[in-house]
């Protein structure tokens, strides 16, 4: 008796440790924990940092930031009623530059991972997709950033961002729609491509 005792307490630590393990991990893989963990990453390592934030730095944190985006994704929202007419290798040629342009503009504004506080919302998540909602204070200043994000392969990867209700895909599109009006697609991904030059150059 006292041995069948025994084995069934093991089974309940056995499965006590498998169904805490499996709600780790699903709270871990959440979308609000992989927005929460990034932040606090970048945040730790800017406060390791002093108020100049040198180039290998800003290297790592591009890798950071930038590890949850699907750029692909975004650029698709972004170039809109275009996507669909460029070539496969039109559209890699686009992903690229627009991604690493992006990732450059991404550790200019740092100061928004040094909030006051930092607030993050219960996430809505309908399917294979979700939004995050967050909310940094700084002093008497608020700015609200709601990830829009999806599920790649198992992953939650974001693939928009509302900052105080503008859509970074939507300002994007905006820019690129009136400017291939104007000229060109050709036209206007050359000047990202030149953009991006002037970026290599100064760094």
């Amino acid at each position: 008796m006292k041995t069948q005792l025994t084995h069934f307490a093991t089974l309940l630590s056995i499965l006590a440790f498998a169904v805490f393990s499996h709600a780790a991990k699903i709270l871990e893989n959440s979308p609000v924990e992989i927005i929460k963990t990034r932040n606090q990453t970048v945040e730790k390592i800017l406060n390791q940092t002093n108020d100049e934030v040198d180039e290998q730095t800003k290297e790592k944190l591009k890798g950071i930031i930038n590890g949850i985006m699907d750029f692909r994704a975004l650029a698709k929202l972004s170039l809109g009623k275009y996507w669909d007419e460029r070539t496969e290798k039109e559209k890699e040629q686009f992903v690229d530059v627009f991604s690493q342009l992006i990732r450059n503009s991404s550790v200019k504004k740092l100061e928004i991972y040094k909030a006051d506080r930092l607030v993050y919302e219960e996430p809505v998540i309908k399917g294979d997709k979700a939004k995050v909602s967050t909310i940094a204070y700084k002093k008497r200043k608020q700015v609200e950033i709601v990830y829009k994000m999806h599920k790649v392969d198992g992953q939650w990867l974001v693939y928009d961002m509302e900052i105080d209700g503008l859509s970074t895909a939507r300002n994007y599109r905006d820019s690129f729609y009136k400017e291939i009006a104007k000229t060109s697609y050709d036209a206007m991904y050359q000047k990202l491509v030149d953009r991006l030059q002037e970026q290599q150059e100064e760094s």
